[in-house]
């Protein structure tokens, strides 16, 4: 418990501190109250309380002289003043001099748990690096429950036995452990004093935040997580677990300290060798939150299933991609990746075959580099890590900003690439085609003769340009334009959708989409209405 006293000259509104929160539930004890300076500082001398909330305005010594000797006389002791807007000046000049922190009026009870939890984390702190004795154990406590985590339990091994009755953890309950990551933490923070600091925070808020019939163990887990493991003191118990707590920690985070965090939710389990696998679910959890739609509790039983969600993910997508790539068509780029995006999301994929779809996209877009007769270091910087990047996104949307600000980089460093006479007649033959694919008649021979060349020649500037011939390209701007017909829920009739990608014969039509798509006009087009 951490001691507490309060000074206020206003009764009503020691009494509101008193009630706004269950001090005892969340690990403090009022040990006094005074309504003026002088009052406080006999009543700090008497009880040396861990914190003191000082009112800046009160009679006989005002908050900020009373903190000053407080602050001299008992420097351990953490002050936050108490202050109205009108004073709020006074309150920053008072934590330059020493005041640990302030809080304005009025507050409600989160805005004082949240100023609580940034006192108990400093105070945490300097508790630890003053007594060695309890770094000591606490390095120990967690060098025993990561191993808990990472390693197969044996129940021949008599030192885990000992050391969990040290822990009061108990080898046949009920374990479930969930784990708290910091999103996107290579990025923002190198310094380790700034990320200590964080998972004191985030661990102090879980203390208050989370309860259960039973125990909670908080310790530093592998890659910089934050570990809550759940012991149910009776059968059943995590029957009434809730992703409540951790669902408020992370919109509290968020709030107020200016960064985020996920959570990840393995299942319960009996028997401490269960520890390890809920962990490893967790885990998996996380990984998942790129295809969760920004969520940030997730619950591993809520997307085991999507793991066998393989789906199917069409190639001629990659296949457009490319195309417009090699065409510097930056609107197009952008509008297949959003359809490539808008794909993965209304499938809802798993975490897994979304990060291989992403893989794919990338090493397209290196592969084209190459293709212009650039490197990747010529173009990218030296701590250019693509697949590493991808990974690390903590959703979809931003993995997709990233992929899409990529393939924009390379479509302008290949627009530095002098476009060959052969390259302005393969993007002219390709407008020719785009807007001319409705006539049934249309063959190679018409469009090499409109643009005065040989067809011979107009075959090998697509295939060298696009590595396609002119009749794929036709057939696949007719196929594009069939589908998007079918999915446009306008009902329309076989036969004109036939006409209007360039075929008399509806049944010539019919094959040839089946031969493309592997589904028949009527079967894609009931597909797109359900999906």
């Amino acid at each position: 418990m951490y001691k507490v006293i309060f000074a206020d000259d206003e009764a009503a509104f020691r009494a509101y501190f008193k009630s706004v929160i269950d001090w005892n539930a969340n690990g403090f004890l009022i040990c006094g109250e005074a309504k003026n300076g002088v009052e406080a500082l006999e009543l700090i001398e008497r009880e040396l309380p861990d914190i003191a909330f000082i009112d800046i305005n009160m009679p006989y010594m005002n908050g900020m002289d009373l903190a000053a000797k407080v602050k001299d006389l008992y420097p351990s002791v953490f002050i936050l003043l108490v202050t109205g807007h009108s004073e709020f000046e006074y309150a920053r000049q008072a934590v330059k001099i020493g005041v640990d922190d302030y809080i304005l009026k009025p507050f409600d009870e989160e805005e004082l748990l949240i100023a609580l939890a940034k006192v108990k984390g400093s105070m945490d702190k300097a508790r630890m690096e003053r007594d060695k004795t309890q770094k000591e154990r606490q390095v120990w406590k967690e060098s025993f429950l990561n191993l808990l985590i990472s390693n197969e339990y044996a129940e021949d091994n008599e030192t885990i036995k000992n050391q969990m009755g040290l822990f009061q953890l108990q080898e046949n309950t009920l374990f479930q452990v969930v784990s708290v990551e910091i999103d996107s933490l290579h990025e923002q923070w190198p310094d380790s004093g700034e990320i200590r600091l964080r998972k004191y925070i985030i661990a102090n808020l879980l203390n208050d935040l989370v309860h259960i019939d039973g125990r909670q163990y908080l310790f530093n887990g592998p890659e910089n997580r934050i570990i809550s493991l759940l012991q149910y003191t009776e059968e059943g118990g995590d029957s009434r677990f809730s992703a409540e707590g951790y669902s408020k920690l992370c919109v509290l985070i968020k709030r107020h300290f200016g960064f985020s965090v996920t959570v990840g939710v393995g299942t319960a389990g009996s028997g401490i060798a269960y520890i390890r696998q809920s962990y490893k679910e967790s885990v998996i959890a996380l990984r998942n939150k790129i295809s969760m739609n920004l969520t940030d509790v997730l619950l591993y039983r809520d997307i085991s299933s999507k793991a066998a969600n393989i789906g199917f993910y069409p190639s001629e997508m990659n296949e457009n991609l490319l195309i417009h790539l090699r065409l510097r068509d930056e609107e197009k780029i952008k509008s297949t990746l959003e359809e490539i995006r808008n794909y993965i999301r209304t499938h809802q994929l798993s975490g897994d075959y979304i990060h291989m779809i992403m893989a794919g996209l990338v090493s397209l877009c290196l592969t084209f580099i190459y293709e212009i007769g650039k490197s990747v270091e010529e173009i990218m910087p030296k701590d250019f890590s693509p697949f590493e990047e991808i990974t690390n996104k903590p959703t979809l949307e931003a993995a997709f900003e990233w992929i899409s600000d990529l393939y924009l980089n390379v479509a302008r460093h290949s627009n530095n690439v002098k476009r060959s006479k052969s390259g302005n007649l393969l993007a002219a033959a390709r407008e020719y085609i785009d807007t001319n694919y409705p006539d049934s008649q249309l063959k190679v021979e018409d469009i090499a003769k409109h643009f005065y060349v040989q067809p011979r020649y107009l075959l090998k500037i697509f295939k060298d340009g696009l590595g396609m011939s002119v009749s794929d390209y036709l057939f696949e701007t007719r196929m594009k334009k069939a589908k998007e017909l079918l999915a446009s829920s306008q009902n329309l009739r076989l036969t004109h959708i036939a006409e209007s990608v360039g075929y008399g014969d509806p049944a010539h039509f019919s094959k040839s989409f089946k031969r493309h798509t592997g589904l028949s006009p009527s079967e894609y087009e009931a597909t797109r209405q359900r999906g």
